[in-house]
């Protein structure tokens, strides 16, 4: 593959998004590398080129939703350091969900994405080998195989998305260059698959599994009348298998789950009794300035077995329903647009959208600029989309 001198800004900003997860260089300078990375990635959102058209309308839309995203911390009397930080990173969010049609428009873009994540995942490796934050331990309980492997990251979960991230953006790159049953392809998602298993993230394992069959529902249905008997058998046991695993030894006995569910549980609890709060968030409450970090201050305010880890919660605090109406109409214009694709596209931009909507019942992913995860799956919607302008480009052209 030929690298061009425009290709180096992409690498750049999705490799030091993945570096400023890293354990070591996150404890020793913050989030400053993640955000010299989202400030690389929103260059390419808003520099006007031959690729990318600058709509003032959608620019306008950008601030629109940005404003319902932050108003109610600055309704709610959040610190002013919190309130403009709100401000500032749901920008870049509504950017990205957006704006971002020209930072993922060409396979060429999606395999410079994939390596440079992976690179940062090496470099992370490295970094954490010299300075003993790895993170490789045997036996451990958040194991899934009795081996946890996190290659530098600050959490397992961090990990997770980003071996997620690696095989979505591989196995788009090998589906749409037909690449997808060839030797190289099979070996390059096995190896992903072995460290996704190894980050012991069940929850991003589960979201790959979901994310193949998202793809590949158009071949599952139109299986011959005997196929589909065959397939649907095996399917539904593999199913059936699957919900009483994850029922038994996940749902009931992970307590971070659990942890979840009682903390989306204790703020409906709260925000059902003042409509107020309801509206606008407990963001005065989630920054309150008392040394205690947003985490602690959350925890302590709805129970110490309290998580906030779900997307929705995390909206509820931060933005309260207000937050709710942007990802509505996000999702609903990604989903309008599906109908202007090729199969292919179809297919993949289907089987995004349900993994994007339900990682949010086990993780932040799609919420928050502090994953790596959100940016890309949002610039790699807008990549697939932005297909259908290329299209209408070329026919009026012929």
């Amino acid at each position: 593959m030929k690298i061009k001198a425009k290709d180096i800004l992409p690498f750049l900003g999705f490799f030091l998004i993945t570096i400023g997860n890293g354990k070591y260089l996150g404890a020793k300078f913050g989030d400053l590398i993640e955000y010299l990375g989202i400030v690389v990635l929103l260059i390419l959102c808003y520099w006007p080129s031959k690729t990318n058209h600058v709509s003032i309308t959608e620019t306008i839309k950008v601030l629109l939703l940005t404003l319902l995203l932050s108003i109610g911390a600055f309704i709610k009397g959040a610190p002013t350091k919190a309130c403009y930080m709100i401000a500032l990173t749901s920008f870049a969010l509504m950017s990205f969900a957006l704006k971002s049609q020209s930072v993922l428009s060409t396979n060429k873009r999606i395999k410079i994405a994939a390596n440079a994540i992976f690179s940062g995942a090496v470099f992370s490796a490295l970094i954490g080998s010299i300075t003993g934050t790895l993170g490789l331990t045997l036996g451990s309980d958040e194991s899934i195989v009795g081996i946890l492997y996190v290659s530098g990251f600050q959490v397992k979960n961090y990990c997770g998305g980003i071996w997620m991230l690696l095989f979505v953006l591989n196995y788009i790159y090998f589906k749409r260059t037909n690449r997808i049953n060839t030797k190289r392809s099979v070996y390059t998602l096995c190896a992903i698959s072995i460290f996704l298993i190894l980050s012991g993230s069940k929850g991003a394992c589960v979201l790959c599994v979901l994310f193949v069959l998202g793809v590949n529902y158009n071949k599952i249905v139109s299986l011959k009348k005997e196929q589909k008997k065959v397939f649907g058998v095996i399917f539904g046991a593999i199913l059936i298998l699957m919900a009483i695993y994850l029922y038994n030894n996940i749902l009931i006995n992970i307590k971070t789950y659990a942890y979840r569910m009682r903390g989306f549980q204790n703020l409906l609890d709260y925000m059902l009794d003042d409509s107020k709060r309801l509206m606008f968030g407990i963001s005065d409450i989630a920054y309150a300035d008392n040394g205690n970090t947003y985490v602690n201050n959350i925890r302590s305010f709805l129970g110490w077995e309290a998580s906030v880890e779900m997307a929705h919660v995390n909206i509820l605090i931060k933005n309260g329903l207000l937050g709710v109406f942007p990802y509505i109409m996000i999702y609903k214009s990604y989903i309008s647009e599906k109908k202007y694709l090729n199969s292919v596209d179809k297919s993949i931009l289907l089987a995004l959208i349900i993994l994007m909507l339900i990682s949010g019942f086990v993780e932040t992913y799609i919420v928050s600029i502090h994953y790596v995860v959100g940016p890309v799956l949002y610039c790699l919607v807008n990549g697939i989309i932005s297909q259908k302008d290329k299209r209408e480009i070329k026919e009026n052209e012929n």
